[in-house]
């Protein structure tokens, strides 16, 4: 089993200043490597406290160089936000790069309405966008050419540069919490990343999906999944625990605010 670290750069109820709040966050990442964590990711959101974290490439690129071992994950980069697939192909082969080998894709379609309003994409767009994006980079992570006539994207037939440092085909990662997202991320071959969002007991069956039509699709086994959950650790159980109970009961908070959970956001958004 592997263990990593999500940075989230979060800023609850702006109770520091930004910069501070990066200053935090930044140590903490630095100290991923030597506390021995198998993997540092960052999340993707934008214009909001919840997540200061708009762009997880150009943060992990910077981790590239002050790090060596540790793999650099996206968790993950929103694919229907960005409106090139092929900035994003060069963006990963980039860090790559940067990292000689170490980076892992991690991708995933968003949930906020927030945040497509400000962008200008139709979130009843996400997963169609989603798919089309996908196919086109990945095929340009393998292939180092990136070319498109789709729906969404068109792109004439361009060659990345550098071209891929290795193949992401054991790389890929894709968040998977749904009956409609989990044979998606199965057919693609990528690794299914989940959130934690219910008991864990209530993902049996998605797991199991995702097992038997990945065997199915690929002949092989599925590789584990990823699982982000929170953890709270402390000298002191019972310290841990207070910490635990104040901190992870604020991030629900700000996830309730952030997905406008609580409204009737959702009930005209296909998919």
């Amino acid at each position: 089993m592997k263990v990593g670290m999500l940075m989230v750069f979060q800023n609850f109820k702006d109770q520091i200043t930004d910069t501070e709040a990066y200053q935090r966050d930044m140590h903490i990442a630095d100290l991923a490597e030597p506390l021995g964590f198998d993997v540092l990711g960052a999340v993707e959101h934008h214009f909001n406290s919840y997540a200061m974290a708009p762009d997880g490439m150009q943060f992990l690129s910077y981790m590239a160089g002050r790090t060596k071992t540790i793999e650099l994950m996206t968790g993950a980069v929103i694919l229907p936000w960005w409106d090139s697939p092929l900035r994003v192909t060069e963006k990963m082969i980039l860090l790559d790069h940067l990292c000689q080998g170490r980076a892992l894709f991690g991708i995933g379609h968003g949930l906020a309405r927030r945040e497509y309003d400000v962008f200008g994409v139709d979130m009843g767009e996400a997963r169609e966008r989603f798919d089309e994006s996908a196919e086109i980079i990945i095929q340009g992570l393998e292939s180092g050419v990136v070319e498109a006539d789709g729906k969404f994207y068109k792109q004439a037939r361009t060659e990345v540069r550098p071209g891929p440092f290795a193949s992401f085909q054991n790389r890929l990662y894709s968040v998977a919490m749904s009956s409609h997202s989990v044979p998606k991320v199965a057919a693609m071959g990528a690794v299914m990343m989940c959130f934690a969002q219910k008991p864990w007991e209530e993902m049996t069956d998605h797991f199991g999906t995702y097992r038997d039509l990945y065997k199915e699709h690929h002949n092989r086994p599925a590789p584990p999944p990823i699982c982000v959950d929170f953890l709270c650790c402390d000298e002191s159980g019972d310290r841990a625990q207070e910490l635990a109970r104040e901190h992870m009961s604020n991030y629900y908070v700000t996830v309730m605010e952030h997905y406008e959970m609580a409204s009737n956001v959702f009930d005209n958004v296909k998919g």
